[in-house]
């Protein structure tokens, strides 16, 4: 049996140490809308909308909707804690604009609401971004509807460089790290509903229509300084809603996924490993030295963490312990494996040297 060492670290030593410089920051500020400052159709804390547009056009609609309107974003009860935030679909010179929230800025550049003038955007200058350096594995949300037609929400998030990034523009941007972009359709059951997307980058960047979000076009996961835009909207194509068309929005949350892909014993893959089990009992033939086989794991997400602690006659039970950004910023707890080993002599050994149950 091979030579046991106590721990088996399975990233280069300069991806960990990247990690643990990270900031504390894993979340977005305000991620369930209940530090809400203002009235009802202000924007909650963290987050905006169009009383705080830029732009020559800005005033000509606002959180509130004008006269004759429902109002754009408001202050309404949650799907868990005491406030949610919803989007609607207004009017403005008889023409459809969607609902919108970002956690950027809004910026009105012309009067048509399909104009490429008109977008979502990073404004580090006035103070409309959020600086972020970790690295999650995708987003969750809760979302419902109260819509008239048939038709689909957005849900994007942008992980930038340091840049005033647009989310709404004609073609791509090398300067997106990485994006989780989601179209999602209304159920029409009017009830609350959890939707999840992963974040994905690009290779290649493409020439994008209107309706279309900007393609990421870097394919690493850069820790450098960064921003993260997030921007929400009633519908995904421009001028498709109808007045009224509104989005519940509540409990925005980053995934730092830390669940194993696979695990191996003395380089052999360990079989009995069931995604959403951490305990396990592994038979093996006794070792005339005392010594336990070499466990060791790969993790779903490249950017997690893992180490092991192997088992040893003072301690049978091998330690798989995976990491994450929340988890190196202290904001979450590890996720823990164990596998205790149970020898036997080596004559009843059949036909597998490893056999094992789940516990």
């Amino acid at each position: 049996m091979k030579v046991m060492k106590r721990f088996c670290f399975l990233l280069i030593i300069d991806a960990v140490i990247g990690l643990f410089s990270l900031r504390a920051q894993v979340q977005m500020p305000n991620p369930g809308f209940e530090n809400w400052p203002g009235e009802v159709t202000s924007s909650p804390k963290g987050w905006h909308s169009f009383d705080e547009a830029g732009g020559v056009f800005a005033k000509t609609v606002s959180n509130k909707g004008g006269v004759g309107n429902p109002a754009a974003l408001e202050r309404v009860a949650g799907h868990s804690g005491k406030y949610a935030v919803v989007l609607r679909c207004t009017k403005i010179l008889g023409v459809s604009a969607n609902g919108a929230l970002t956690s950027g800025r809004v910026y009105m550049g012309a009067m048509g609401a399909s104009s490429a003038k008109n977008y979502c955007f990073t404004d580090r200058a006035n103070g409309y971004a959020f600086k972020f350096t970790g690295r999650p594995d995708s987003i969750s949300f809760w979302a419902k509807f109260d819509m008239k037609g048939d038709v689909y929400a957005t849900a994007k998030a942008h992980l930038h460089t340091d840049c005033d990034f647009r989310d709404f523009v004609d073609i791509g941007q090398a300067s997106d790290i990485a994006s989780a972009i989601l179209y999602f359709k209304n159920p029409k059951d009017g009830k609350w509903h959890k939707y999840k997307q992963a974040f994905k980058a690009y290779d290649k960047v493409y020439k994008a229509t209107a309706a279309q979000a900007p393609i990421p076009t870097l394919n690493t996961w850069t820790r450098k300084p960064s921003y993260l835009l997030f921007c929400f909207s009633t519908n995904r194509y421009v001028m498709s809603g109808a007045k009224g068309d509104a989005l519940y929005l509540d409990d925005i949350r980053l995934i730092y996924n830390k669940h194993l892909s696979s695990i191996y014993i003395d380089g052999k893959e360990f079989y009995d490993y069931r995604k959403g089990t951490d305990s396990y009992v592994c038979f093996v033939p006794s070792d005339e030295d005392g010594q336990y086989p070499i466990v060791t794991a790969a993790a779903e997400s490249p950017r997690a963490v893992v180490s092991v602690k192997q088992a040893s006659a003072e301690d049978p039970v091998a330690e798989i312990i995976v990491s994450h950004d929340d988890v190196l910023a202290g904001e979450a707890e590890p996720a823990l494996y164990r596998i205790r080993f149970i020898t036997f002599p080596t004559y009843q050994t059949a036909f597998s040297p490893y056999f094992s149950e789940m516990r």
